[in-house]
């Protein structure tokens, strides 16, 4: 008998460190867009195929007389950090009410663009300094 009590005690102390292998996620991990500026479409193109189909990654056109691209990518929360190089940033909401109005409150200057993400979020993309005015060339 003390031989089947020592087992069980010893199962019910080695149970629980078995199961700590099975540790759930109990963060939920919270997702960001992040944005990348390609001159021309070869770099977006690369860009692309470097995704391998990942349907998180999305290039569009900045404008038909501007080459740029922008490539978004959704990423999860603690694995980018945003160190400001480059020239468009994006801001993310939850709906579309107050995404339009920080898209209208951004000068066109600032290249302001506004998409819905596939996750239902909805982005605003813009420079992070304005573009210079361009002067009239006299001759």
């Amino acid at each position: 008998m003390r031989f089947v009590s020592a087992v069980f005690l010893g199962f019910l102390t080695v149970a629980p460190v078995a199961n700590a292998d099975n540790v759930c996620p109990c963060v939920p991990l919270t997702h960001l867009w992040t944005v990348k500026t390609c001159p021309d479409w070869t770099c977006a193109s690369t860009e692309l195929a470097v995704a391998n189909g990942d349907t998180q990654v999305i290039a569009f056109p900045l404008g038909i007389n501007d080459t740029r691209w922008l490539i978004v990518h959704r990423v999860a929360a603690g694995a980018f950090a945003d160190d400001g190089a480059d020239p468009f940033h994006v801001e993310q909401f939850d709906g579309f009410d107050s995404a339009a109005t920080r898209f209208s409150a951004i000068t066109t200057e600032f290249r302001p663009v506004i998409m819905t993400a596939p996750d239902g979020k909805v982005l605003v993309m813009s420079l992070r300094t304005p573009e210079p005015k361009r002067r009239a060339v006299t001759h």
